[in-house]
């Protein structure tokens, strides 16, 4: 889990501080504690003419005590995490299979001749008949569609900020001996730190906004949701059927027969009775299944039902990306400590603390 880490001051502390100019003034001290400070500074400060001030030195050379506070700026860098949405489209294809009955009828004959003995001569009969069948067929149809969908990912990357803040310490400063021929001292001398300065930070850290490579983005899988697809299916065609066979139709015993054709008087029925078997010397019962080439179509129905649904999946076109939050990865990498600006003296007489 990441962390955004407050920078101690400490750790900054240990940052060597890298001096800039300083600009001219009567109380001058470098960030390393080493300049001069006017003695017509001091004056002004406590409001003390030349007498005064000459004799307070002349009293105790070490009435005025001095300290320094010099601003600063710390450069910082850390790395970052940034989450992020990318939205998405994917086109698809859905297909399916829709099936259908088509019902045929194929014409069937009997002829029946049988001879009679007792005188009664030959008697020819026929009729026709019709068997019914049906065979399945199907075809195949499609539908475009499109179906939206999201992913989520991350990107690493780094900021840069600044921490504000300064260090200070007690000058070891001593007095400008070069009098001059009045006899009058000068100034004071610094010469650098007493002891060493204290750094303490100002404020919070400053950052600027956080940079990324070109490519930083690393997703996941997309997850979509449901194909809205465009109205009907497309059907290639008509449905496709295999040739008839004689298997597609019923046996011939439930043959729908039609009437004989038989001269007035006569019936078929003498012929197959068993009765009359020992008066009929020849006997001729063939019955002729019918061609298939003859087959007729009576009707055709087509399922509503769709078989065999399925959705090929196009490609996944990327949309944009939305930035999420951003979150500061431990550590924060402290940089160098640059003096900004001029340090401030302050100077101190009878515990009282004036800044020059």
């Amino acid at each position: 889990m990441h962390r955004i880490t407050k920078i101690a001051a400490t750790a900054i502390a240990a940052a060597a501080l890298v001096t800039t100019a300083a600009a001219a003034q009567a109380a001058t001290v470098t960030p390393s504690g080493a300049g001069f400070i006017g003695k017509g500074e001091v004056q002004s400060a406590f409001g003390l003419n030349n007498g005064k001030i000459q004799s307070i030195i002349d009293g105790n050379m070490n009435a005025f005590t001095f300290r320094s506070v010099q601003p600063t700026s710390q450069s910082l860098t850390q790395d970052v995490s940034q989450q992020g949405t990318q939205a998405g489209s994917q086109a698809g294809t859905e297909v399916a299979t829709q099936t259908a009955t088509q019902y045929g009828t194929m014409t069937v004959s009997q002829d029946l001749t049988c001879t009679f003995t007792n005188g009664n001569g030959t008697k020819v009969f026929h009729r026709d008949g019709v068997r019914e069948g049906d065979r399945q067929g199907e075809r195949t149809g499609s539908r475009d569609g499109v179906r939206a969908g999201s992913r989520t990912g991350e990107r690493d990357g780094s900021r840069s900020g600044s921490q504000a803040g300064s260090q200070s310490g007690s000058l070891a400063a001593g007095i400008d001996a070069k009098a001059r021929k009045t006899g009058q001292w000068t100034g004071w001398n610094a010469t650098g730190w007493l002891t060493a300065p204290t750094y303490s930070t100002t404020g919070a850290p400053v950052w600027q906004e956080p940079t990324y490579a070109e490519d930083a983005w690393s997703f996941g899988d997309y997850a979509f949701g449901d194909y809205a697809f465009d109205g009907d299916y497309a059907f290639d065609g008509e449905v496709a059927y295999d040739a008839w066979t004689v298997d597609d139709f019923e046996p011939l015993a439930d043959v729908a027969w039609g009437e004989w054709d038989a001269l007035p008087g006569e019936n078929p029925d003498d012929c197959l009775r068993s009765q009359n078997a020992d008066k009929i010397t020849q006997l001729s019962n063939v019955i002729t299944p019918g061609d298939l080439a003859s087959v007729a179509v009576v009707s055709t129905v087509v399922d509503a039902e769709l078989t065999d649904v399925h959705v090929v999946d196009g490609d996944v076109v990327d949309g944009a990306i939305t930035p999420g939050a951003v979150t500061p990865i431990d550590p924060v990498h402290a940089g160098t400590v640059t003096a900004v600006g001029a340090a401030q003296v302050f100077v101190t007489y009878n515990g009282v603390e004036k800044g020059l």
